[in-house]
């Protein structure tokens, strides 16, 4: 029995024993303590209040998604613990690495400290990050990486740099998957473009994309080589030759002066503007484009040759070389307007709206060196000038804008005196001259304070005209026609080969084949007269010449004059004008022969004159001769005629006798 329960003690003692070490076992730690303080002292110090915790040296993760990004995460040191059900691994000297399939671009970050979520692979970086890959060097404090958009989020201010661009940003953003880099806040980036191009761009976003990709949102500044842009949208993308840049959302670039080149600085304005350069050439093409109710705009500053332009239309096309504007383009209608240098009561402002534009820049200056202009042009010189045409043509070198016509629309031209219509115009504001070729058609008044018309005609009346070709040299208003003239005023009428009017010193001067008709009062004491009536008197000859301060028109050359039944052919004549408007006489010189066609006489002299108040012709000669129907034959030193009455007066003189050849009835 002894045995028995001695036996049974032990057992109990061995089982309790044994009851006791399952107990009080517990398993062993991954790293010993003694190894604490070797390995990475500080991140034990950033896990507070964990108790089990694995130390690691060459720490690494590889994970491979399909069709998807290969990522390596790679430490020198490591401890991990566990936290809300979450495996952590804290991690020193980390570098991060991101392979793209197909494509086998990398991206490699680093970062003194990193932290990693073994659940759902998200990882931070912090102490002082670097990103590289794909040309891009991502600079920051802190990151976080998202693995479901593998992105990487900055927690504050970064920099970054790509090729020769350097920006900063008060955050920023990674994309592993295509390497692009998006920046937010204050961001600045400045550096230079492939090709040598510079570039500073504020803005409050940045998208830095691959193989020099660019595109900043917000209020956006880009200050360039071709000048500074605002907008509300930016992109740059590189092209075979050069790149192309494009602003959207109220876009205004302002290109400055390149010195030591003359050119001068402008504005474009649109709602988009694209400008594509080409670095080896140095030229640049910029298209703006305006929205419905706000179009384009270009302003260009005070030139040698002009003032300030402006010109507005839903889109232009714009050339520039080295910076500088040589052409520009309106492919649909526009407007524009130049302000010259000295304001004035003619006005000072030119304006010219077409359907269609070009205008092209003088390399040697910055002065509008040729300009086609189609679809219904419109020009005004302030409040001088106005021109209307289908076609129209701008010279820069003399200040010519040249104007022409289509069948059943013809060029037109107005001022303050009159109107001008014929199939081409020409205008040269330098000169101050207007010409006009192919059916012109004039319509002008005399200056003030005149006292005549054309050939002495009713005062205020407008001067009416046709012909070939016309001159107009604006400020001394001084005309000349050409071909088939005809020129009218009221009831006096003008034909000739070529017409010279002066209003200044109030001359007229026609010439070739001219034929006048003129209106006149009646006056004196013939029965016409004390009526109150007129009568038209015709003139005729070579050249016809009118001077109102002397009221002298003088006709040369087979001169011709009609008068109801008078008719004086001459070499020259002279006809004298009354301030009423009637002729006080009219005196025809060399070779004379008068006809009186109503007493069917004729009269041959040196000398006739007309005097109309009385109605009577006085022919002088050596000796003057009168001859009637019936051959009767009257000679004297002085002959006069009256109208209505058979008798002619004589008068002889001492070397010319008077002398009669009567034929008697039947004979």
């Amino acid at each position: 029995m002894k045995r028995r329960r001695a036996r049974r003690v032990v057992a109990a003692l061995f089982f309790g024993f044994l009851v006791l070490l399952a107990l009080s076992y517990r398993p062993p730690r991954t790293k010993l303590t003694a190894l604490k303080e070797e390995i990475a002292p500080t991140l034990l110090r950033e896990a507070p209040g964990v108790r089990d915790t694995a130390r690691f040296r060459q720490f690494e993760y590889v994970e491979t998604r399909p069709s998807e990004s290969t990522y390596r995460l790679r430490a020198l040191e490591a401890i991990g613990f566990e936290a809300q059900g979450e495996q952590i691994f804290r991690l020193k000297d980390a570098v991060f690495e991101s392979k793209e399939p197909g494509t086998g671009r990398t991206l490699v970050l680093s970062a003194p400290r990193a932290e990693f979520i073994s659940l759902s692979k998200a990882v931070k970086v912090f102490d002082g990050v670097r990103i590289e890959g794909e040309g891009t060097t991502l600079h920051g404090d802190s990151f976080r990486y998202d693995p479901a958009l593998r992105l990487f989020i900055s927690d504050g201010p970064v920099s970054a740099v790509r090729d020769e661009l350097v920006a900063h940003a008060n955050e920023g953003r990674l994309a592993t998957r295509d390497g692009i880099v998006d920046l937010g806040g204050a961001v600045r980036v400045r550096g230079r473009l492939e090709g040598g191009r510079t570039v500073d761009l504020t803005a409050p976003k940045v998208r830095l994309g691959r193989s020099g990709q660019l595109r900043a949102e917000g209020d956006v500044v880009v200050k360039s080589d071709d000048g500074i842009l605002r907008c509300k949208t930016f992109e740059r993308s590189p092209t075979e030759a050069g790149d192309e840049l494009k602003g959207q959302g109220d876009a205004l670039l302002v290109v400055p002066p390149r010195p030591p080149q003359p050119d001068a600085p402008f504005l474009a304005r649109g709602e988009t503007i694209t400008l594509t350069r080409d670095a080896k050439a140095n030229t640049a093409v910029l298209v703006l484009t305006g929205v419905a109710g706000n179009d384009a705009r270009v302003d260009l500053a005070p030139s040698p040759g002009g003032g300030a332009r402006r010109a507005t239309s839903a889109s232009f096309t714009l050339r520039l070389e080295s910076g500088a504007l040589r052409e520009l383009t309106s492919p649909g209608a526009f407007d524009s307007a130049e302000e010259g240098s000295v304001r004035g009561k003619e006005g000072a402002l030119r304006t010219l709206t077409a359907g269609f534009g070009r205008f092209l820049f003088a390399k040697e200056t910055r002065s509008l060196d040729v300009a086609t202009l189609e679809k219904g042009m419109e020009f005004a010189d302030g409040a001088r000038a106005r021109l209307t045409a289908p076609h129209g043509t701008y010279r820069g070198a003399d200040d010519t804008a040249i104007f022409s016509g289509d069948p059943g629309s013809p060029a037109r031209y107005r001022d303050e005196r009159g109107t001008l219509v014929a199939r081409t115009i020409s205008y040269a504001r330098r000169d101050d001259r207007v010409d006009a070729l192919g059916e012109v058609q004039a319509t002008y008044a005399g200056g003030g304070g005149q006292e005549t018309g054309l050939l002495g005609g009713a005062p205020g009346e407008p001067f009416h005209s046709r012909s070939e070709t016309l001159r107009l040299l604006v400020a001394t208003r001084d005309m000349t026609l050409t071909g088939s003239v005809q020129a009218w005023q009221k009831e006096n009428v003008l034909r000739c080969d070529s017409l010279r009017l002066s209003d200044v010193s109030r001359t007229l001067d026609a010439q070739g084949n001219v034929k006048a008709l003129l209106r006149r009062k009646v006056s004196g004491s013939t029965p016409a007269a004390k009526k109150g009536g007129s009568e038209t008197i015709n003139a005729s000859g070579d050249r016809l010449t009118h001077h109102e301060a002397d009221r002298f028109v003088r006709i040369a050359g087979h001169a011709t004059i009609v008068s109801g039944n008078w008719v004086m052919n001459s070499h020259d004549a002279d006809i004298r004008l009354a301030p009423d408007r009637s002729i006080e006489y009219a005196e025809a010189r060399e070779e004379v022969v008068l006809e009186d066609r109503a007493m069917h006489r004729r009269g041959e002299g040196k000398k006739a004159t007309w005097r109309p108040d009385s109605d009577t012709i006085t022919l002088d000669g050596a000796p003057a001769a009168a001859i009637d129907g019936t051959g009767n034959r009257l000679t004297g030193a002085t002959l006069t005629f009256r109208q209505g009455r058979s008798r002619v007066d004589v008068q002889s003189s001492e070397s010319v006798p008077t002398e009669a050849v009567i034929r008697p009835e039947g004979s």
